[in-house]
């Protein structure tokens, strides 16, 4: 199921908890309450849990919170969202949701799990969601947004796999910074390398034969054209400069999308049909769980082969 299947949310007969100034504790508690009624709604409905799926606060309001949402159901998860606020306490808001997914009519519980708490808690998030993960699936952490501090950390050491969007962040020497340490450390699924895909497919095409690889043993050099502050760009160029064995150049482009044309061993590979980096949504991301992103680390590793010119 893809980010284009429609889900609509049923009446769930208020499967819903709140409360203010408790602990992580009570609401594991008050959440294995509400499952236990919602076996007794009756219907047809399943609880397909694939992962705890924890959702950072977003520092800077990307409605990253909406999009897991919808996620969430296509990819059914136990979903932790943390939230700041500055009152020294604990405050949450437990809900398990019907949802309808497709033209089927497929029925999903959704468990939508809330948690408000003020900075130096939230600092502490590995010790404040463990309580409440699902045992035995895997745990992703979604980081929207950019810049998280501390806690981009602290839910890399309890999440198996850690997501993030190096473009989202306006400083992109910040971000891909923030994306080599974290990389390098803890299984981590990136947005913008997701959306060098396509570009990475046809490049491997174009050089697929002998004849083509033959010319790379007289490759120079290779250029990428783009965004020279896209992490996107900055990502595929340290790629081809890696599966080339050449210093690329970055060069800035005319157009929106962070790259625009490749051009290797003097042969210029043009974007594709559509968007030229139309992946890299969060439900990619979920999609790749469990198999590494190949060329990632290595990407990351080759930055210091990519000559950027402004």
């Amino acid at each position: 199921m893809r980010v284009g299947t429609a889900i609509r949310e049923l009446d769930a007969k208020g499967l819903h908890w709140h409360a203010t100034g408790t602990s992580t504790d009570v609401v594991a508690d008050a959440l294995a309450k509400l499952l236990r009624q919602a076996d007794h709604l009756g219907g047809e409905h399943v609880s397909l849990r694939t992962m705890n799926l924890i959702v950072a606060p977003d520092p800077h309001k990307t409605n990253a919170h909406r999009a897991s949402m919808h996620e969430t159901a296509l990819h059914p998860a136990r979903m932790i969202r943390l939230n700041e606020h500055s009152i020294d306490r604990l405050d949450a808001d437990v809900r398990v949701r019907l949802i309808e997914i497709g033209d089927a009519g497929m029925h999903v519980l959704v468990e939508d799990i809330v948690i408000t708490a003020n900075r130096s808690r939230l600092e502490h998030a590995t010790s404040l969601v463990a309580p409440l993960l699902a045992r035995g699936l895997p745990t992703v952490a979604w980081l929207p947004g950019y810049d998280h501090g501390k806690v981009a950390g602290e839910l890399a050491i309890i999440a198996h796999v850690t997501v993030f969007d190096s473009d989202r962040d306006p400083d992109p020497a910040r971000a891909i910074t923030f994306a080599h340490d974290t990389a390098l450390k803890h299984p981590s699924r990136d947005l913008a390398w997701l959306r060098t895909l396509d570009w990475r497919r046809r490049i491997s095409a174009t050089f697929a034969s002998e004849h083509a690889q033959g010319t790379l043993a007289f490759a120079p050099s290779g250029d990428v054209v783009g965004n020279v502050r896209s992490p996107s760009a900055m990502l595929l160029a340290a790629w081809v400069a890696a599966r080339a064995d050449v210093n690329v150049t970055l060069r800035p482009g005319s157009g929106t999308e962070p790259v625009e044309a490749v051009s290797v061993a003097g042969m210029t590979i043009p974007p594709g049909s559509g968007s030229a980096c139309s992946v890299g949504m969060l439900g990619e991301a979920l999609d790749t769980v469990y198999s590494a992103p190949l060329g990632y680390e290595v990407a990351l590793t080759s930055l210091d082969r990519v000559a950027i010119v402004e």
